[in-house]
């Protein structure tokens, strides 16, 4: 099922964003995967894609196609899909272009979502 959305967040290779959280939301609803909210549809908003989850875990348990978050729950100011293999998928911060990142110790995120 991960590859689905996947699929969909490659084909958006080189797009451009207004925000890392309307990247997310277009690839999960796109795939149709329904988000664990009351709605089931994913949001945009970064804050409410941690309640779009399944499940928040530790990155160091992060599966492919789990989404990456940075900041606290509380407060997120970024989100990215693991793609494996160290590299997720993400609007990139300087020119909101949707890129395959690697994971580093300068951007690092500090909590995943389960999305499945």
């Amino acid at each position: 099922m991960a590859n689905n959305w996947l699929d969909i967040a490659l084909t958006q290779l080189g797009k451009t964003y207004q925000s890392p959280g309307a990247f997310v939301a277009f690839v999960m609803n796109s795939s149709k995967i329904r988000a664990d909210g009351q709605t089931g549809h994913w949001s945009h908003e970064l804050i409410d894609l941690i309640y779009d989850v399944y499940e928040l875990n530790t990155v160091e348990n992060t599966r492919t196609g789990d989404l990456l978050f940075w900041g606290i729950p509380e407060q997120p100011y970024s989100v990215g899909i693991y793609v494996g293999g160290r590299h997720f998928i993400a609007v990139d911060e300087n020119d909101a272009q949707v890129k395959i990142q690697t994971l580093n110790q300068n951007w690092y995120p500090t909590f995943a979502g389960t999305v499945l």
